[in-house]
């Protein structure tokens, strides 16, 4: 090769790069570069190796979730498992469309301060019957899709805080009316009472019930459920298998106890008390000593014999007692007849006057505000009355949630279309469900309330799972109290009743 001076100048650029390569190898840049490489690549394949390619993207590309493959643990597992419950039904567009009506009512009347709902729409008071409603309204709206879990949680804390902190009727149990925005004790008018107006046991099995299937359907609340009904004293509430409830006269400053629950509602509270493990042998069942038949229209329609006059407490025969019955806690051969007869009567009224009946008490939007359509009551068929024995006929209504109930329990017989057909504009799509529409041509009953409400989203749990007990005891999950609670409340004949 000849030594030109361009061949020289190559050559010196070669020794100057070699020289600067030895250089960088000997003060370790150079090295510590390839070996960090080296260590990055292993360091990638044993990633890519341990956590699988899907779960290396995520976390490259910065995704708040891990992705997993199919067989790959995550930290957060879905808890509890339902499977238990069965096989859901199916619901269907309609089905949504009414419960979302439902909940319209739930979202414009929920008080965050305490977690509860007012009884209703727009009056800041509520009973321990319509908690228990807005508690199954709660439950379904969550299970079918209508709120969130956080939202669900959220809601369900706010609540159990209040039913663990409110003051007690006499430091027994919840009182029967409490203020929905300060949790305050409260009169039927909503004005503070320092000392309560007494205890409904017919209310607290309402709320109950619906916090057994809170403990089946979330068994994380068992034990905050529990704790609350512990705080009750039942040692006045429940005695001799019946119920009974505590009146206050603030005249005289004394109680009064009083026998609770007529054949229908006694038999619903009951049997709640029963499976808590209360000796309740004669109120939670209809075959008691108090019941009696009667001859309607051709269809025997059993009433309860105990004689207002001497217990002061009407007979009520009205759809939602038995309907409640037969969704919670299942159609037996005890009920079936009663329920199917209490749905057999009110067609054939239908059938005979043209009158399309679903019976049931219910607010009213007008003056006096609260009636009992009754099929029977007081010796008197189709009555129409108040807490005093007050008429008002002219005051009839096809009940929303009676309409509803008994529709879902028949749902191919003809009068069941019927009856859905007369209801089912009778709403507001933005607040909820009205309580009825009048018989007499007085338009819809505008009254919204929690139970009617909740009373329509609680079938959509039925329908999908069936009896929220029977499924609950299938799954063995329950509320159980401590036996030092019940030991006051059961007897020997507990066994054999």
């Amino acid at each position: 090769m000849n030594n030109t001076p361009e061949n020289s100048q190559k050559d010196t650029l070669k020794s100057l790069k070699i020289v600067g390569l030895f250089s960088l190898i000997k003060n370790n840049s150079l090295l510590n570069l390839i070996v960090a490489l080296v260590g990055g690549l292993l360091l990638a394949w044993l990633i890519i190796h341990l956590l699988g390619k899907s779960n290396v993207g995520s976390l490259m590309s910065g995704s708040d979730s891990i992705s997993a493959k199919e067989g790959d643990v995550c930290l957060v597992q879905d808890y509890p498992n339902n499977s238990c419950l069965g096989n859901p039904n199916a619901l269907c567009e309609k089905d949504m469309e009414v419960a979302k009506i439902a909940w319209k009512f739930y979202e414009n009347n929920y008080q965050p301060t305490t977690g509860l709902f007012n009884s209703v729409d727009n009056y800041t008071s509520t009973t321990m019957w319509d908690t228990g409603s807005a508690l199954a309204a709660t439950i379904a709206a969550n299970d079918i899709g209508l709120i969130e879990q956080k939202e669900f949680d959220d809601k369900v804390m706010a609540l159990f805080k209040t039913l663990k902190e409110q003051k007690l009727f006499n430091n027994e149990a919840p009182n029967k009316v409490y203020n929905t925005v300060t949790g305050e004790m409260v009169d039927y008018g909503n004005n503070p009472t320092p000392d309560g107006i007494g205890v409904s046991t017919l209310d607290l099995a309402r709320l109950v019930s619906w916090m057994n299937t809170l403990t089946c359907m979330h068994p994380k609340y068992k034990y905050e459920a529990e704790q609350i009904i512990s705080r009750w004293k039942f040692d006045r509430l429940i005695k001799d298998g019946q119920m009974f409830g505590l009146l206050y006269d603030p005249v005289s400053k004394e109680t009064q106890v009083v026998q609770e629950g007529r054949l229908g509602y006694e038999q619903y509270a009951g049997k709640v008390f029963k499976h808590l493990g209360f000796d309740q042998h004669v109120a939670s069942t209809y075959n008691n000593k108090f019941a009696r038949s009667l001859d309607m229209l051709g269809v025997p329609i059993a009433y309860d014999a105990r004689d207002p006059r001497d217990l002061g407490a009407y007979n009520y025969v009205v759809s939602e007692s038995y309907v409640m019955d037969g969704m919670e806690h299942g159609v037996d051969a005890e009920n079936e007849p009663l329920i199917r007869n209490i749905f057999e009567v009110q067609k054939r009224r239908y059938q005979e006057k043209g009158i399309i009946t679903a019976i049931s008490e219910d607010n009213i939007d007008r003056p006096p505000y609260f009636l009992y359509n009754t099929i029977f009551s007081s010796g008197l068929p189709w009555n129409t009355t108040t807490d005093m024995g007050v008429r008002y006929d002219h005051l009839k209504t096809v009940s929303v949630k009676a309409a509803m109930s008994l529709a879902s329990f028949y749902p191919d017989d003809e009068y069941s279309k019927v009856l859905f057909n007369r209801i089912e504009s009778a709403y507001d799509p933005d607040r909820g469900w009205y309580s009825g529409v009048y018989e007499a041509g007085l338009g819809y009953n505008t009254a919204m309330t929690a139970n009617t409400n909740g009373i329509i989203l609680s079938l959509f749990l039925h329908k999908k799972y069936g009896p929220t007990y029977r499924i609950c005891d299938k799954c063995e999950r329950k509320l159980e109290l401590d036996e030092k609670i019940l030991k006051a409340n059961t007897c020997d004949r507990c066994v054999t009743h």
